[in-house]
């Protein structure tokens, strides 16, 4: 085996038992954080019961994304787009109110949030857009000179071009905002315009837009109360420890409780009524609590290791499009996580974004499954090509060792 399929093999097994572990962490998470409340409705294991449930369903479209050809997405864009733009407009006809926003629609007894699944497909639209381009070894550019005349208007001279990658995530974001749902918003844009910048757009013509969007996002964000006083309760949470900033405030104190090898699984004392969502947006609060500073370096590792074999996938992948696709499976896992983790120590403002694999939810937890499988499916072709190659080379280098063997074994008189 050489080193080339050696470093693979790396990658993809680390990709494996880093998804493994976070699963298994976060089903221990989710009953540990939940199993007070659960007894109280006389069913102590309902919240893992569920997770466990939504475990096994989200397996069949993890093993369809892993075992299917990543180009299929790309062939099918155009009804994965219109599918998910559909669910989102149906949120607002027959979405399910909870906790004063309608994100969330009810089939039977099992719920779906279109927003969850709306990020992934973000980085689908922006990859094969930019694989396109790259394809073809056009400039990724923000802005484009269409007139250089000077009679010309404004509007007329110059265009907005994201050739066309940030089109359909601006939609996206636009439908979960008016959810509201900022956070995820924010992610569904965000990634893809990391992917556009990576692919080598040119941000230095790009001011106008910038500067637009910044002033857009400072409108939206000032606009209600409630996201106003998130951004008050951040920039300093002890002066509003029993009203604005007190759920920031209980995640950083259960945190801190925690010490070096935490107060032990199930022990944790935070989540008897002290701190809000602790199954949910703060799950990292009651694991550091329970496992100490130990269980959460060990927990940022296993998403270090995510990112960084999946850069060596996308550094490693067989086209421009699976080379995309892996950096945004790999930003969509990664960044919610280093997100989530900022937001509950303190670092980032409280934007509801879960932590993938170890917050409690139905969707979120699918979707993420799909994207680990993505990024397993492009790890194994990087895999299979690597060895594939090895072969080659070892017959091309054993053919003229077999030939001079043949001389000497039978000369030429």
């Amino acid at each position: 085996m050489d080193r080339q399929t050696r470093k693979m093999r790396r990658v993809y097994y680390g990709l494996i038992v880093a998804f493994s572990v976070l699963i298994v962490l976060g089903l221990v998470n989710v009953f540990s954080s939940t199993f007070v409340g659960d007894r109280m409705i006389g069913n102590t294991y309902y919240h893992l019961i569920r997770q466990v449930i939504i475990l096994f369903i989200g397996v069949i479209p993890a093993l369809f994304v892993y075992r299917v050809d990543y180009t299929f997405w790309r062939r099918h864009l155009g009804i994965i787009c219109f599918i998910t733009v559909t669910l989102l407009v149906l949120v607002f006809i027959a979405g399910i109110h909870i906790n004063g926003a309608r994100r969330w629609l009810g089939i039977g007894f099992f719920t779906f949030q279109p927003s969850e699944l709306a990020k992934l497909v973000g980085v689908i639209y922006t990859a094969t857009i930019l694989s396109q381009l790259l394809d073809k070894d056009k400039p990724v550019e923000l802005v484009h000179a269409m007139s250089h005349k000077k009679k010309a208007p404004a509007w007329k001279r110059w265009k907005l071009k994201p050739e066309r990658a940030l089109w359909i995530p601006l939609v996206l974001a636009i439908l979960v905002a008016k959810q509201p749902d900022a956070g995820t918003a924010i992610v569904i844009l965000l990634i893809p315009v990391i992917m556009v910048i990576a692919s080598g757009a040119h941000i230095s013509r790009a001011k106008l837009p910038i500067l637009v969007a910044v002033s857009m996002g400072l409108i939206y964000t000032l606009s209600a109360v409630y996201r106003r006083n998130r951004l008050i309760s951040w920039i300093d949470p002890w002066s509003y420890e029993k009203t604005l900033g007190y759920q920031t405030v209980q995640g950083l104190i259960a945190i801190g409780s925690g010490g070096i090898t935490g107060q032990g699984v199930g022990t944790g004392v935070s989540k008897f009524s002290y701190l809000p969502e602790a199954h949910t947006d703060f799950a990292f609060a009651i694991f550091a609590q329970e496992w100490g500073l130990i269980g959460s370096i060990v927990m940022l590792s296993l998403f270090a290791v995510i990112v960084y074999c999946g850069c060596m996938c996308a550094l490693h992948a067989l086209d421009k499009y699976g080379m995309l696709l892996a950096l945004g499976s790999t930003l969509y896992i990664g960044g919610q996580g280093f997100i989530n983790i900022g937001m509950v120590s303190g670092l980032l403002p409280v934007v509801g974004v879960p932590l993938p694999f170890i917050s409690y939810g139905g969707t979120s937890l699918i979707v993420n499954m799909a994207a680990a499988a993505l990024l397993l499916n492009i790890a194994k072709k990087n895999l299979n090509e690597a060895a594939r190659e090895a072969q080659m080379s070892a017959r091309v280098t054993t053919l003229p060792s077999m030939k001079e063997e043949t001389k000497s074994q039978f000369p030429l008189h």
